[in-house]
């Protein structure tokens, strides 16, 4: 009978190991979630500088400046668009997107989400 209680107090001990383990499961798995988060808005904001110069390149008589909602309609950002007579250069600033408890992102910091693009002009 003694060695039964030895097996069931070990039994006690590792099941305590494991809760108390799961906190730090689950902050590593958030961690993991937001870098893939951050990635995925980076994605975004490559594509959405790309769209964007591709239309100011196209031929500015055509149509007016498009801006970020017209691309991405659920893009929290902003862009700006500048440019001269051969080049057009787009840059996008995202609004880093938080899902880690107690973490915060600038849009100035080097984790934000940012792409820029410079196309050249087309003749209209």
């Amino acid at each position: 009978m003694t060695r039964r209680r030895g097996r069931d107090g070990q039994a006690g001990a590792e099941t305590l190991e494991l809760v108390a383990i799961l906190p730090l499961l689950a902050l590593v798995f958030l961690a993991i979630w937001q870098g893939v988060v951050l990635v995925r808005q980076q994605i975004e904001a490559q594509s959405d500088a790309r769209e964007l110069a591709r239309r100011a390149a196209l031929c500015a008589r055509a149509a007016p400046t498009a801006q970020l909602g017209d691309v991405d309609p659920g893009a929290r950002g902003s862009a700006v668009t500048a440019g001269h007579t051969q080049l057009v250069r787009v840059e996008v600033h995202l609004v880093p997107a938080i899902v880690l408890p107690g973490f915060a992102v600038d849009t100035r910091s080097p984790l934000a989400p940012r792409a820029v693009v410079t196309m050249r002009r087309e003749p209209c």
